[in-house]
C-alpha cells in the first residue's frame, strides 16, 4: 500500500502541472476569441520585442564569473588560516560585485542604444 502512495505524488504533481496549464491556455483563449468578437486590433495580442537574452546571458556570465572568483579567493582563504568558514563570504561578496559591475555594463549598453 505504501508503494500507491508513492507513486501518487509524482503523478498528481503532474496532473497538477497539466492543469494549471491547460486552464490557463484556455482562459488566454477565450479572452482573444472575445476581443476578436469586438472587433479589437490582433496587435494587442503581441506587444514589441524585446532582446533581453543579451542582457540574460551578461547577467548569468557575470554572476558565474563572481561566484567562481568567490570561491577561488574562499579556498585560498581557508587554505592560509585553516578555517572553512572563509569560503562561503567572498563567494557573496565577488557575485554581488559582479552582479553590480554587470548593472553598470548594462546600464552603459541600454544608454548607448537609445541614442
Amino acid at each position: 500500500m505504501l508503494h500507491f502512495y508513492e507513486a501518487l505524488v509524482p503523478l498528481s504533481f503532474f496532473t497538477m502541472v497539466f492543469g494549471i496549464a491547460f486552464i490557463f491556455l484556455k482562459a488566454r483563449s477565450k479572452e482573444r476569441l472575445a476581443l476578436i468578437e469586438k472587433n479589437i486590433d490582433a496587435s494587442l495580442f503581441f506587444g514589441k520585442k524585446k532582446d533581453n537574452l543579451t542582457y540574460w546571458t551578461l547577467r548569468i556570465g557575470s554572476l558565474l564569473l563572481g561566484f567562481g572568483i568567490g570561491l577561488l579567493v574562499g579556498f585560498i582563504m581557508a587554505d592560509n588560516y585553516n578555517e572553512s568558514m572563509f569560503i562561503a563570504p567572498p563567494l557573496f561578496i565577488f557575485s554581488g560585485l559582479f552582479w553590480i559591475l554587470e548593472f553598470i555594463v548594462e546600464r552603459k549598453i541600454i544608454k548607448k542604444d537609445s541614442i
